[in-house]
């Protein structure tokens, strides 16, 4: 059973963070010691500044940008969501990934997994996007992370980058 917040842990990143985690694991989504510690270090309200502590560390999307019609155009994914597609992938100390879709919050988490040794390259269409993920993913010192303004062309298997 899951204690209830005092006031003090209602806004402290770290408790909040940890009580996440805790909550992940019970529901099964993380099943490794290496996702469980990304998770636990990564500091995911650095990646939505535009909400309340709270809500940066609750199992859900937090939208980032908006469609002129209000509709969700890219978000910060849902924590539940981030961990499964983590361990599905195994990413190990000293990999090379290629993430497709940039926020900054998943390539902080891929680039605790492959450690000093591996290289992390995070791709989005829009410019606003990417300039967002390179500014927060500097703020905690994921800067070795490689952002690219692209248009990810999967299906042919290749990145190509936007005009200037």
């Amino acid at each position: 059973m899951t204690t209830p917040p005092t006031t003090a842990q209602e806004h402290d990143p770290s408790a909040l963070r940890h009580r996440l985690v805790d909550q992940l694991l019970a529901a099964g989504h993380i099943r490794t010691a290496a996702v469980e510690a990304a998770l636990r270090r990564v500091p995911r309200h650095v990646f939505a500044p535009e909400v309340p502590m709270r809500t940066a560390y609750a199992d859900d999307i937090i939208p980032t940008r908006h469609t002129p019609d209000g509709r969700i155009s890219s978000s910060v994914s849902a924590p539940w969501l981030l961990a499964a597609m983590l361990e599905a992938a195994r990413i190990r100390p000293g990999h090379r990934v290629l993430e497709i879709g940039s926020g900054g919050y998943n390539a902080a988490l891929i680039a605790e997994l492959v450690g000093p040794t591996g290289q992390v390259t995070t791709v989005d269409i829009d410019p606003d996007v990417t300039d967002r993920a390179t500014r927060l993913l500097a703020a905690p010192g994921y800067d070795r992370v490689r952002v690219l303004t692209a248009d990810a062309d999967v299906a042919h298997g290749y990145v190509m980058p936007q005009a200037a």
